[in-house]
């Protein structure tokens, strides 16, 4: 998790933000509202900084040991609903509405927060309708959803839409140097790679051993060609081991969990111990799958940046010209063209994009990667 400290956490979103903090001066918060927008432009970390907002005693995100346990999920009147595998399930939605039906433990309301909640069925999504219509008192349902067209007109009817713009190249170059403190050069290069995802850009300007799972990725294409069978499946071998090691480095601190819990009943306690426990395992698993999505995505930008020099040069056009993602591996790339041609590249695009969908639907990460790359060499 980015940040959660304040709202000069969210970048580029004045008009949503101003929205947001608008309301809560005025104290005409919806008590459904739908975040929507691109990946990584800041939606669940405002879910959660609206969170606290509703929870803190002075009404912001200030960092008081109450908004502390919000960022850190753990507060006893927020519950965060997020996918179990690829889905959100009947069961997570019913657990969640007894709680809202009980009085808040610490804050004077409850706050759920439902991240991806594309991701709920149509009878899950049914079965909460009723709840967003009339909330129980002093309750509010935030929903984090890349589009509205992702969910049911129900839903969406039920719910005060606050929408996330895309953030531009120069948009990221910018915070990285005037926030981040980064050079040009350096700004421009993670700008570039991150495909215009603001979340990743700045998780990789922080945390430069993360950005190795892509760097690995390009790696992997680039050698490809020359590997035999047996060096492909140790590849795949060792990127799975290096993706479990990254994602325990990449855990946060434990909190002081024990200090959450002296102040609430044996009941709430319980519930909370189990609830943080059940986090850290979503935690993880997120953490590992954002990896390979990461090893995934430097693939496929390395076989990308062949096609479009391929398909340069079939127009007869300069080389130079191109916009390559991975401008540092340009040699390589244009070594790599002559070999690969651009409908081979395709080929190896698409393949890697089964292997994405695969991912999200949880198939084993060591199987999938062995077909990864045997399907990658044709074999």
């Amino acid at each position: 998790m980015i940040g959660c400290k304040d709202w000069s956490e969210i970048y580029g979103q004045d008009r949503a933000i101003a929205f947001l903090k608008h309301s809560l001066e005025r104290g005409e918060i919806p008590h459904a509202l739908l975040f929507t927008g691109p990946k990584g432009v800041g939606k669940y970390t405002s879910a959660l900084l609206l969170g606290a907002a509703l929870i803190c005693p002075s009404k912001k995100p200030d960092g008081c040991p109450a908004c502390a346990k919000v960022a850190r999920g753990v507060h006893p009147d927020l519950h965060i609903v997020e996918a179990e595998g690829n889905v959100i399930r009947r069961e997570q939605v019913t657990e969640v509405e007894r709680e809202l039906n009980r009085k808040p433990h610490e804050a004077p309301c409850k706050v759920v927060i439902i991240d991806d909640a594309n991701v709920m069925n149509a009878e899950t999504a049914n079965s909460f309708l009723k709840t967003l219509e009339e909330p129980p008192p002093e309750s509010y349902m935030i929903l984090v959803s890349p589009s509205k067209e992702n969910l049911l007109p129900t839903v969406v009817s039920r719910c005060r839409e606050v929408a996330f713009a895309a953030l531009g190249k120069r948009d990221i170059e910018d915070f990285l140097i005037n926030m981040e403190g980064l050079d040009e050069a350096e700004a421009e290069r993670l700008a570039r790679k991150s495909a215009g995802i603001f979340g990743r850009a700045l998780t990789w300007a922080r945390n430069p051993d993360i950005e190795k799972n892509w760097d690995r990725g390009v790696e992997i294409a680039a050698s490809l060609r020359r590997l035999s069978l047996l060096q492909a499946l140790d590849e795949a071998d060792e990127a799975r081991q290096r993706l479990g090691e990254l994602a325990g480095a990449e855990m946060e601190e434990k909190p002081d969990l024990e200090a959450y819990l002296k102040a609430v009943d044996k009941r709430s306690r319980e519930r909370l111990k189990k609830g943080f426990e059940e986090k850290e395992k979503r935690e993880t698993a997120r953490l590992k799958r954002q990896a390979a999505v990461d090893l995934f995505d430097g693939m496929s930008s390395f076989y990308r940046d062949i096609m479009l020099l391929n398909m340069t040069e079939e127009a007869g056009e300069l080389s130079s010209g191109v916009p390559l993602i991975n401008l540092e591996w340009r040699e390589e790339l244009e070594r790599e063209a002559l070999h690969i041609g651009s409908a081979e590249s395709m080929r190896r695009l698409q393949v890697l994009q089964k292997a994405r969908k695969a991912l999200e639907a949880n198939v084993d990460l060591g199987l999938l990667l062995d077909s990864l790359l045997l399907e990658l060499k044709n074999a």
